[in-house]
């Protein structure tokens, strides 16, 4: 396996780069793909969810990440947990996924009254020309809700590493803004599922499943390390405390 494709971050609280390498979880999200195919699903079961459907990776939506962690557990048996990047198709919970880091539903409540009035000014902006002053006033006032919003999204993330330490996203983030979506990717959801169930991560591989992304630079069946924008800046504080357990 590509060595760029590991798991990594530099941790400001140690100093130290921890690496995660994708090897020992490759057999397994391998795995993972050819049973995605022959399901058609994310879904474990016969009923699953229609919203469930692979085809909704391969139409205008575009493809997704997912993930793969392989682990010990304290009595030394070996596992599995896999994970997708985000919502799927606009859901949060899929049983048998790793869920997200955040509640769902304090999520739900936190932009119930921002997220219609910023699509309200999007919806009233449409028409008015670039430097018609009212546009101009609903922009400002728009930018000013959205940052609102993030500052408080952010703020329901709380992540834990292998020291047992619990911090808020905004004093692990070690880059200069968050972006949108910052602790929702794969590798951010099963560490910290690793970390609060008492799991050893022993390797860590994600690849991307779908149609290629509007860029082409992600391409279905293809493996890729974290990204550097949203991910790095966090791994190394999720990763710290692993050194010496996983050989232990």
């Amino acid at each position: 396996m590509n060595p760029s494709c590991d798991c990594a971050g530099f941790c400001r609280d140690c100093g130290l780069e921890h690496v995660l390498p994708a090897e020992p979880a490759l057999p397994y999200a391998q795995e993972l793909m050819v049973a995605l195919e022959l399901r058609g699903s994310i879904g474990l079961d016969a009923c699953a969810d229609p919203r469930l459907s692979l085809e909704y990776l391969f139409g205008p939506a575009r493809g997704q990440m997912f993930g793969v962690l392989a682990y010990r557990d304290a009595s030394g048996q070996a596992g599995v947990l896999k994970a997708f990047s985000g919502q799927y198709n606009g859901v949060w919970e899929v049983p048998g996924w790793v869920p997200p880091i955040l509640d769902p539903a304090e999520f739900a409540r936190t932009i119930a009254l921002d997220e219609p009035r910023i699509k309200d000014l999007t919806r009233r902006m449409h028409g008015l020309g670039v430097d018609d002053p009212a546009r101009l006033a609903m922009l400002a006032e728009r930018r000013g809700l959205s940052r609102n919003l993030m500052d408080r999204i952010f703020g329901l993330y709380r992540l834990t590493n292998f020291h047992g330490q619990t911090k808020p996203l905004a004093e692990v983030f070690t880059g200069k803004a968050m972006p949108t979506g910052t602790a929702e990717c794969c590798a951010p959801k099963l560490l910290h599922h690793a970390a609060v169930h008492g799991l050893i991560p022993l390797g860590l591989a994600e690849f991307y499943f779908g149609r290629e992304n509007r860029s082409a630079t992600r391409r279905h069946g293809q493996f890729f390390a974290p990204c550097a924008e949203k991910c790095r800046p966090i791994l190394g504080f999720m990763l710290c405390g692993l050194e010496g357990r996983v050989d232990g």
